[in-house]
């Protein structure tokens, strides 16, 4: 995989300094700029330093975040400076910030490294106080990352949320704060929505694994039903599932660390946990083996990280569900190796749900995503999935309620009710609610058999009837119209 590079847009350098030489020599650098002075329109004015690297420091500052702000950083240099105090620069300060962590991975602790060099250095300078730093600034490095440097909301919450826990830090230090106050603490952040969380229905769960090699559908499976994350099940060794109950052990998971994958700890602390998966599932796996074997290996035997699995396993089903909307048949003949359905099969099976599964953003994550989903919409507590899950608040286990649409559909079905009865009984709009039981599995069954689809329900005279339908529409209208009764209003 293509690694990917941060964007690192040139800060704007601001009035050029002019060099002056004097009569004995001496060689002085201008600033020249405009500043509003008391409400009034901008006035013109300069600042002469004694040296090119503080001229072209401050006039950069003028730009951002602007010449109020630079004159008033300019003053508390130049005061600290008469008074011979030895004053914190920002950048030493952050450095040291780092160093005293404790807790983190060492690959976190380079991370914060990385935006201290390429994000907040290069925007407020080498030679920046640490108390000089004021919310004006703050705000226009969060405008320069977002806007300039491109940076997502995520990621600029990301670096923000750095630079304010570093500075809160400053503030709270015994027995003397090294600032008077955080100046990052009220900065408005851009917001940030929430990924889609794209999961599978059974039939898209069904088409995705036929997709997949036959080798790979073991951990498919068991991924999806643990809800473990990629680096967390592919950490696991067999001594981690006990075959008597379906227990799963998660205390390890690759991590990616300064371009290498290593083992370390989950995620959060939560992460560390036991959760269940069925015995059918347990039934998939081969645990005849050394206890302290890799649960999933890969063809050649090594050990199952999430780049491998994308690359052998998961990035070939996706360019196989391409193939199918395509009609390229390679990726399935016997020159491609190919050992599952065929390309006719599979098309019959699953050629309903190729565009829907394409809209959706198909990652190895998705079995997590599909296994939280399944639980919620089965009526599992949420505190439960929370747990089963290593989420570290039931806040983001909530983000999950909304990929079933089954519960609100059943409500807007309740809610019709309140309609006139007119407008309830007109023809189109019954066959539109039948249509809607039928999907939802309410009305009737729809099977995907070879061929087609299998539509089987209950006629008036009791009796149950099936046919086979080549398109997946078909089947619905067809149940919709002569499936007799209403389940929901026979059990109302």
């Amino acid at each position: 995989m293509a690694s990917r590079r941060t964007r690192i847009a040139p800060l704007p350098q601001g009035p050029t300094p002019t060099p002056h030489t004097s009569a004995a020599g001496l060689t002085t650098w201008k600033v020249r700029y405009r500043i509003p002075r008391g409400g009034a329109k901008p006035v013109e004015t300069s600042r002469t330093f004694e040296n090119l690297t503080r001229a072209a420091w401050f006039a950069r500052l003028l730009v951002n975040p602007g010449p109020v702000e630079a004159e008033a950083i300019l003053e508390a240099m130049l005061a600290a400076e008469a008074r011979g105090i030895d004053f914190v620069l920002l950048r030493d300060y952050l450095h040291s910030y780092v160093d005293g962590l404790t807790g983190i991975e060492a690959e976190t602790r380079r991370k914060y490294r990385r935006f201290i060099d390429r994000d907040i250095v290069p925007f407020f300078g080498h030679a920046l106080p640490v108390d000089a730093l004021t919310p004006a600034m703050d705000a226009a490095w969060v405008v320069h990352l977002e806007q300039e440097v491109g940076n997502s909301p995520k990621t600029v919450h990301n670096k923000h949320g750095f630079l304010c826990a570093a500075m809160g830090a400053a503030a709270r230090q015994r027995p003397a704060p090294l600032i008077a106050y955080n100046p990052c603490s009220d900065t408005t952040l851009p917001p940030v929505y929430p990924a889609a969380l794209d999961a599978f229905n059974d039939e898209e769960f069904e088409f995705l694994e036929q997709l997949l090699a036959p080798f790979w559908r073991p951990m498919f499976e068991f991924a999806t039903m643990s809800m473990a994350r990629p680096g967390e099940y592919g950490a696991l060794r067999v001594c981690d599932i006990d075959p008597d109950t379906g227990a799963v052990s998660i205390e390890r998971a690759w991590k990616w660390a300064n371009g290498n994958m290593k083992m370390g700890k989950p995620k959060s602390a939560r992460g560390v946990r036991t959760t269940y998966v069925p015995l059918e599932t347990v039934g998939r796996l081969d645990l005849d083996r050394p206890l302290t074997d890799y649960l999933f290996l890969t063809p050649n035997g090594k050990p199952v990280t999430a780049v491998r699995f994308y690359q052998q396993g998961w990035a070939p089903a996706i360019a196989r569900l391409l193939a199918l909307r395509d009609g390229d048949r390679t990726p399935f003949t016997g020159r491609a190796a190919w050992a599952g359905a065929s390309f006719e099969v599979l098309l019959a099976r699953y050629g309903h749900l190729i565009e829907r599964m394409l809209l959706k953003r198909l990652t190895p994550y998705c079995t997590r995503h599909t296994g939280i989903s399944w639980r919620l919409q089965d009526g599992e507590p949420i505190w439960v999935v929370s747990r089963d899950a290593g989420h570290e608040s039931i806040a983001t286990t909530e983000r999950y309620g909304r990929v079933s649409s089954a519960a609100s559909a059943a409500a807007a079905q309740t809610v019709a009710g309140r309609l006139p009865r007119l407008r309830r009984e007109v023809v189109d709009l019954e066959q539109a609610r039948r249509r809607r039981m039928v999907k939802l599995g309410e009305l009737g069954e729809l099977c995907p058999v070879p061929g087609g689809f299998e539509a089987i329900w209950m006629n008036t005279e009791g009796l149950v009837c099936s046919a086979v339908f080549a398109d997946y529409a078909a089947a619905v209208e067809h149940v919709a119209q002569h499936e007799a009764g209403d389940r929901l209003a026979v059990a109302a």
